[in-house]
């Protein structure tokens, strides 16, 4: 223990300086007050009334100077132990597959093959089996003499036998349950008289389980924690990142090791181990590859126009069918529509269907493999997917000033597009006098005229054009369009005009950025000799992931031109000049122009805002068509397509002339929730005071579609309403900073065709029509289940890089003593103030007190 004394006043030089000539001050007026007093007391009083004040000088001194006695000692204090329990779908799995020694193994160490006094006689076996012998039933020690030795011989590789099957039909997670329960090890008990033992069980989440109810939690229903997925690397972050007064001494993970979610676990595994947080990893499963064959996934599109050119590509893992050809059927309600056939060369293969769509509506179709010999899962054979055919086609108008590079990649791209119904208006042309007028348009049409286009308009792209061809007139037909009728608008600017040119107040206020400015690559990063040209990479937000445009997942090679295919746009060719800016408050940034140098350059180039019933594009960049380089058309294509559709759906939201309802996505699945958006008009803002906004979820598989009304005198007549009936609601929250807006997340929901219904409860709303629109719900198949053997590599890796090991289930029993407490050595320290302290005024007014009845008992005044 040691003490310091600190003077905390001391740190402001100011304050020094104050206290410092205040008390020389009062120091020199104290010596000239006692040469005055001298001349009426002696010098024995004068001497004590110095004495005193001077006292009191000191203490106020050393009260200014703000005094804090601190104490420190060294404490040591003793961790807990997390034990994770992985209940994902993969630990479902019965491991038929597995061989005799593993087998033997985990009867072992469930002691169903006797106590510790059996172990060396498995071993035996074990040798044995590894050596390609029949092992010795009853050991070596015992050898095999008389027919009654051999019929106990056979009597007791009966009896491993019937206990080996068992495994056949024990999931992982029975195994599991068993083996915290076996009376043999009672490593958990061992753990816990040494340590603390916290509970959990992970999947996709997490959850603390009392230790009274572990047993009954391992057989409940896991699906609160998602067990469609594993992510046990962020179940070791949140370990980290938790506040608790009781620091980790160790992890014990019992899991087969299968990581679904996208991570890092070498550099998890060495962050726990720089904190001293050893993870021990229990393997569960067998460690061979079992013949399975699974739909891992399906990539489609949600939603395509009629006679749309549509493909949905599967891929497959094929675990030991390597070689062998496979029937893969493309299947809409049980009909087969397309069969292919599939020899793969490795664990997983890919094939595509050209998906029908010269129908309109909305249609579920699944991709089908057929069962095969010895397999060792048959629940992942088929999996499911939606797509809805629309019957219409995109309205596209597409303005710039000048040819120039974009605009003729876009149209073109826009003019082979069978969906998409195209205008153009290119304002400077090169003429030849071949012809009598331009080949397109050259000018706008009257007011009139761009009215009546405007509402017929799923997408305006305006390009770079000089303002005196936007007339103040124009701006407001744009701006009222976007505003009132769902108009998306797409502005890509570029070095000439748009829109450093322009001075229209519409043209601000539809933008979703400010403090535009342009960049070259060549300003940040110079070229070098013999080097690729320097350019910005285009890297997508998190924002910018979710919408369709950004979420790239193409194949090794493109199947129609066999050319490699990027699998993120920072593999796409980069930009040499880029219009970046700063986002709105109320905007959200989908893209940053990325590039790495001697500084790191990063801003917005793509950003999105929501204004009115439409939506804005700032499109930073005039040169999405250099991602055709080595790569062909497919992704700049797919770019815009996805574009243009992502366009027409929000002009055909539902809604009427007082609010439009909207979802981020029209089509998830189970583990994932999409977010709905309510966007009323100025004019209707009075009308929601003290009214709540929010949508009602109604199963379309009920067959029931209530009003609100009609649902509540079904409650008043007493009649029953199922679940089904009544759905569930959700309360939209208004934004902060955009009082038009109402938004909220939907909940997680079953699969199923399910209806949003927008409801306004108080106000003075009323619909004369059900606002509603429809969200697919389909089941989720991840990769859980595409490779279910234990991954022993894995966990091998998470326990040396933190500082723990691997341990067999056989050898659990020595868990104790690997997690052994170590005294963790802590300081604490203590502060006390004495400036404030009361003994120290009570000394101040003492001092005081002497030096008033000093001097009047003197005679002094």
């Amino acid at each position: 223990m040691s003490w310091r004394l600190l003077f905390a006043g001391t740190q402001s030089t100011v304050w020094m300086v104050i206290a410092i000539v205040t008390i020389i001050a009062t120091v020199a007026i104290s010596y000239w007050l006692l040469r005055y007093e001298r001349q009426f007391v002696s010098r024995t009083v004068g001497l004590t009334l110095m004495s005193i004040r001077l006292s009191i000088l000191a203490v106020l001194l050393f009260t200014m100077l703000q005094p804090v006695l601190t104490r420190s000692w060294d404490v040591s204090k003793r961790g807990r132990v997390i034990v994770g329990i992985d209940v994902s779908g993969s630990m479902e799995t019965e491991d038929r597959h597995a061989s005799t020694t593993e087998k033997l193994r985990w009867a072992q160490s469930l002691g169903m093959l006797g106590n510790a006094q059996t172990d060396p006689l498995i071993d035996e076996w074990i040798s044995a089996l590894q050596a390609g012998r029949q092992p010795d039933w009853l050991g070596a020690a015992k050898p095999i003499q008389t027919e009654q030795d051999r019929q106990r011989a056979a009597g007791r590789q009966k009896q491993v036998s019937a206990v080996l099957r068992e495994f056949d039909r024990m999931s992982r997670v029975e195994f599991v349950s068993r083996l915290l329960n076996a009376n043999q090890q009672a490593w958990l008990k061992d753990v816990n008289a040494i340590l603390p033992v916290d509970l959990r069980m992970f999947a996709t989440t997490q959850q603390k389980v009392p230790e009274q109810l572990l047993q009954q939690s391992l057989q409940d229903n896991h699906q609160p924690m998602l067990p469609q997925g594993t992510d046990a690397i962020q179940f070791l972050t949140s370990i980290i990142s938790e506040e608790s007064t009781v620091p980790v001494h160790g992890v014990v993970l019992l899991t087969d090791g299968r990581q679904t979610a996208p991570s890092d676990p070498a550099a998890e595994a060495r962050r726990l181990g720089s904190l001293n947080i050893p993870v021990f990893t229990i393997p569960i499963g067998s460690a061979r590859t079992p013949r399975d064959l699974s739909i891992i996934t399906v990539d489609g599109p949600e939603t395509v126009f009629l006679r749309d050119a549509a493909q949905v590509v599967a891929t497959l893992g094929t675990a030991g069918f390597e070689g062998q050809s496979l029937a893969v059927r493309l299947e809409k309600n049980g009909v087969t529509v397309e069969q292919r056939q599939v020899i793969p060369a490795t664990s997983t293969t890919s094939v595509a269907f050209e998906i029908p769509s010269d129908e309109a509506g909305r249609f579920d179709y699944q991709i089908v493999t057929d069962v095969q010999d010895a397999e060792l899962r048959d629940d992942n054979n088929s999996r499911s997917f939606n797509l809805q055919v629309v019957d219409n086609k995109a309205q596209v108008l597409l303005v710039d000033g000048d040819a120039r590079w974009e605009f003729r990649y876009l149209y073109n791209l826009l003019e082979r597009d069978a969906q998409v119904e195209l205008s153009a208006v290119l304002f400077r042309q090169p003429n030849l006098k071949l012809l009598n007028e331009p080949f397109l348009r050259s000018e706008l049409p009257p007011a009139e005229q761009l009215q009546e286009q405007l509402l017929r308009t799923d997408l305006l792209i305006l390009g770079d054009v000089a303002a005196q061809n936007l007339t103040a007139e124009t701006w407001q037909l744009i701006e009222s369009t976007v505003a009132t009728e769902g108009l998306s608008l797409v502005i890509i600017p570029g070095h000439r005009h748009m829109p450093h040119l322009h001075s229209s107040e519409l043209l601000d206020a539809l933008l979703p950025v400010t403090d535009v400015r342009q960049r070259l690559a060549e300003k940040f990063k110079a070229t070098e000799y013999d080097s690729p040209q320097s350019v910005f990479q285009l890297v997508p937000t998190t924002d910018g992931a979710e919408v369709p445009m950004f979420q790239v997942d193409a194949q090794d090679a493109d199947s129609n031109t066999g050319l490699p295919q990027a699998r993120s746009f920072q593999q796409l060719a980069g930009h040499p000049w880029a219009y970046t800016a700063t986002p709105r408050p109320s905007a959200v940034v989908w893209a940053d122009a990325q590039m790495t140098g001697p500084e790191q350059f990063q801003e917005p180039v793509i950003v999105h805002q929501h204004y009115g019933f439409g939506q804005v594009v700032w499109m930073g960049i005039d040169s999405t068509w250099r991602w055709r380089k080595r790569v062909g058309d497919s992704l700049h294509h797919r770019f815009w397509g996805q574009l243009i559709r992502w366009a027409a759906r929000n002009k055909a939201a539902a809604g009427n002339d007082q609010v439009r309802l909207t979802l981020s996505d029209v089509l998830i699945n189970e583990t994932q929730s999409a977010q709905v958006t309510a966007r009323w008009t100025s004019a209707a803002l009075p009308l929601l005071q003290g009214a709540s906004v929010e949508v009602e979820l109604i199963p379309e598989t009920s067959g029931v579609e209530t009003s609100g009304v009609e649902a509540s005198g079904a409650e008043a007549s007493g009649a029953e309403t199922s679940p089904a009936e009544t759905g569930r609601s959700v309360l939209l929250q208004p934004a902060q900073d955009r009082a038009e807006q109402f938004s909220a997340r939907l909940p997680r929901l079953p699969p199923g065709l399910w209806q949003v219904r927008l409801k306004v409860s108080g106000g003075n709303i009323q619909f004369k029509q059900p606002v509603e629109t429809v969200l697919q719900v389909q089941p989720f198949l991840s990769a859980e289940l595409a490779n279910i053997s234990c991954n022993r590599p894995l966990l091998q890796q998470i326990s040396e890089l933190s500082g723990g090991q691997m341990v067999e289930p056989f050898l659990m029993k020595d868990l104790a003593s690997l997690l052994q407490p170590r005294d963790m050595p802590d300081s604490k320290l203590e502060e006390r103030r004495i400036w404030d302290h009361g003994l120290l005024l009570l000394l101040l007014f003492a001092l005081l007190m002497s030096e008033w009845v000093t001097r009047k008992l003197n005679g002094l005044p």
